[in-house]
């Protein structure tokens, strides 16, 4: 008898131990039952997401639902976790206040007196993501334009090579210089030869379809990746466009100064296949536009 009193002690001090860790976790945690209903959550979960314990014990998990994701990932996600014993994932939640966080999710199933529980334990990753796609998009864009740089502009050629091949479709690369660039910067200054290659850009941004790639090649040089053309032609079509709408006439000083480009192409597959061919011969053709344009 005493015995069995002290493992009833015992067994009771285990419960209570697991509760008080439970609650005091600094990691926000949520117990469900295999309805997707809360059971318990701890104090870190009503930091995390604005819910007090009553506010969300025997509400659905969907009440952290976000228009992030659509209802066939919930329903697959929820298959997953009934059939598995544990699984991480990352999930856009959105919170009391209607704030949406990014979380990375780690779910256990425990069983007790044979039914099925999920122990769920959440860490908000939304400021570490941000920070990493920041770093990411400085190391793959221009800081001066913010267009691509040249290594995701090679990034970008070989997606659009496979893309091509797929679809038995042509492809354009398109070279763009400054005429005059050198005299612009030498006779107003830097700072207005940095406005002038952010209103081309911009310009080009403008010029070119949503799909296509318009990137800062160095210096005053830049370079569009056109995919998904019909024929060679339809490169031409491009051209002829990105000559006609890329003049710009900058203010700067309270004077308009008069900007134009000097444009060469090159196509996939008739011209070549690798980059570096490609951007040869659309240099090429580009510097013999500028030869007519100096009139030499």
């Amino acid at each position: 008898m005493l015995e069995s009193v002290r493992n009833l002690f015992i067994k009771n001090k285990q419960i209570d131990l697991s509760s008080f860790m439970f609650m005091e976790s600094p990691v926000a945690s949520t117990l469900l039952d295999k309805d997707a209903y809360i059971l318990q959550v701890n104090h870190a979960f009503s930091e995390l997401t604005g819910y007090s314990a009553s506010e969300a014990i025997g509400e659905a998990v969907s009440i952290l639902k976000s228009d992030k994701h659509d209802h066939t990932f919930y329903k697959n996600l929820w298959s997953i976790l009934l059939e598995s014993d544990k699984h991480k994932f990352e999930i856009w939640n959105k919170c009391k206040d209607g704030s949406v966080i990014l979380i990375k999710q780690n779910v256990v199933k425990i069983i007790i007196d044979k039914k099925e529980y999920f122990l769920v334990v959440s860490e908000d990753i939304t400021e570490e993501r941000r920070l990493s796609n920041r770093q990411h998009h400085l190391a793959t864009h221009d800081s001066l334009t913010g267009l691509a740089n040249r290594t995701l502009l090679q990034d970008r050629f070989s997606q659009a090579v496979l893309h091509a091949k797929r679809n038995h479709k042509k492809m354009a690369i398109f070279i763009c210089d400054l005429n005059e660039f050198k005299e612009v910067n030498d006779t107003y200054g830097h700072n207005f030869g940095d406005k002038v290659l952010q209103e081309v850009s911009d310009a080009l941004i403008n010029i070119v379809r949503e799909s296509d790639t318009v990137a800062r090649y160095g210096g005053d040089e830049f370079v569009i990746i056109a995919e998904q053309l019909n024929t060679s032609d339809k490169a031409i079509d491009i051209l002829n466009d990105i000559k006609a709408k890329s003049s710009l006439s900058v203010k700067y000083d309270n004077q308009h100064h008069d900007i134009s480009l000097s444009v060469g192409h090159a196509c996939f597959p008739s011209d070549g296949m690798q980059f570096e061919q490609l951007i040869n011969i659309a240099d090429t053709r580009m510097y013999n536009q500028k030869r007519i344009y100096y009139g030499h």
